[in-house]
């Protein structure tokens, strides 16, 4: 019984962790882009790409059994920077997602009047966000959003506080919430007006997008970003898992952020679907989607009830995933320095709140879209650096064995040419596309100089940081 307690929690969180960092709300928005025919391209990418590095964050947390920084630092001493990398990178995340969670926080206790049905867009970001015309007012901010990320942060100081025993309990409870209200939605979008029609035309495929590079690009992009590796959490929870699963686990986490990709992406559309011909899914960031979403809620059946459930809906999305990354720094803290854990929650949450200030100053909302578009280059980095030192450096034969001991089907052999042959190359492609896109034209159209601070800088300071860290200040005795 303890041993299938402990498989069945860390199922329960590996599988929160996923669907809060996964960002189901980038699969809607592909599948309109590319048709039906995304789903088959991205479950190919999930096979090829995600699968693996899953199984490889699992292995590895199960095998050695040590915080992030220490794992890579056993492998060679200098590889201790690609753990150091995972918690910043995971560090600045929670800071985007804990400032994105007091969005939810301030429209939790405004829908009990719908005060923004008026003019959705205008509330959000005059009355709530009080956003600024272009880079200016750096020393003014958005007071409400300023308390909200107080009471987001001590949410997520609730979650962590108690380590992993208390994180995995909280999310039992809040992951079963979460699949409700997606199922209360689910049933009650086909409800809607022209719901079948909208979901009809969403899923039908056009094969000639399989010709297209794009379609690949945005699959194996959306195969990274949606299973919440690269930041040292799965390998985390993998630590107090019970030893092997790792195939069985890995693809059950994969299938559970799947389906609710899937799920939201009927949600979505059948609630956009309420607005007529005024939307489409053109959403560029994950603000414009928001507004959009809550345009559309006065239109629902009682809509002061299933407004505020909604609203709980997308918070729980937030919670699990602002959560999950704290977790992952405050695990480092705790397992590397003997911090206590709730020390360790009050400096993480601390901090937290501190950096996410950046992201509640006047143009916050435009730094935070440029962080949040350039950390992507942070996490393919993390992810090429880490299949790196675990497939040519680490003794992988070990990892393959591991893999294969509780599996009934024997991949370990194919999972490590994948992961020292496969996977690289599908990262270094997904850089230098990246690159190559973002050379030709200005994101977003904002100044270059933000874009250099706000953007470069995002990549190229972890980076520093990651590498002088260990040889400078920590590791020395």
């Amino acid at each position: 019984m303890p041993h299938i307690n402990s498989r069945f929690f860390f199922i329960v969180t590996a599988v929160g962790s996923a669907i809060g960092i996964g960002n189901v709300f980038i699969y809607p928005y592909f599948s309109a882009n590319f048709s039906g025919i995304f789903f088959i391209t991205y479950f190919i990418a999930l096979v090829l790409l995600g699968v693996p590095l899953l199984m490889l964050e699992f292995s590895v947390g199960q095998y050695s059994n040590k915080n992030i920084v220490d794992l890579y630092a056993s492998v060679k001493k200098w590889f201790s920077s690609i753990g150091w990398l995972m918690v910043i990178n995971s560090f600045i995340l929670m800071c985007i997602y804990a400032v994105a969670l007091a969005w939810h926080v301030v429209y939790f206790f405004v829908s009990f009047g719908l005060q923004w049905k008026s003019n959705p867009k205008i509330y959000f970001f005059d009355n709530v966000l009080q956003i600024s015309e272009g880079f200016s007012g750096f020393t003014k901010f958005s007071l409400p959003v300023f308390i909200a990320l107080m009471v987001a942060l001590l949410i997520v100081f609730f979650f962590i506080k108690k380590g992993f025993e208390g994180i995995k309990k909280r999310y039992l409870v809040i992951v079963t919430i979460f699949i409700i209200l997606m199922l209360l939605f689910f049933f009650y979008s086909l409800t809607l007006d022209n719901a079948l029609d909208n979901i009809y035309s969403f899923l039908k495929p056009k094969f000639t997008d399989l010709l297209g590079i794009d379609l690949w690009l945005a699959s194996f992009s959306m195969a990274v970003v949606s299973l919440g590796i690269s930041f040292g959490i799965m390998s985390a929870i993998a630590r107090k898992s019970e030893k092997g699963f790792v195939v069985a686990n890995s693809f059950i986490v994969v299938i559970f952020e799947l389906l609710s990709a899937i799920a939201f992406s009927f949600i979505l559309i059948s609630v956009i679907g309420l607005l007529g011909s005024k939307q489409d899914i053109v959403f560029s960031d994950y603000g414009t989607l928001f507004i959009t979403l809550t345009e559309a809620l006065p239109l629902f059946y009682k809509p002061t009830l299933l407004s505020v459930l909604f609203l709980m809906f997308l918070m729980i999305l937030f919670i699990l995933g602002t959560a999950s990354l704290a977790y992952s720094v405050a695990h480092v803290l705790v397992h590397k320095f003997n911090a206590k854990k709730i020390h360790a929650a009050i400096l993480v949450c601390g901090f937290g709140f501190i950096s996410g200030l950046l992201f509640v100053i006047k143009p916050g909302y435009y730094i935070m879209d440029i962080v949040l578009h350039f950390i992507y280059y942070n996490i393919l980095i993390a992810l090429l650096l880490e299949v790196i030192a675990i497939g040519w450096f680490f003794n992988s034969e070990k990892i393959s064995f591991n893999i294969n001991q509780f599996s009934k089907i024997k991949i370990g052999v194919i999972w490590r040419f994948i992961i020292r042959y496969i996977v690289p190359l599908i990262l270094l492609g997904l850089i230098v596309f990246q690159a190559k896109s973002d050379l030709i034209r200005n994101y977003n159209n904002y100044p270059l100089w933000a874009l250099l601070v706000f953007g470069v800088g995002t990549v190229a300071v972890p980076i520093i940081i990651a590498f002088l860290l260990p040889q400078k200040i920590l590791d020395r005795k």
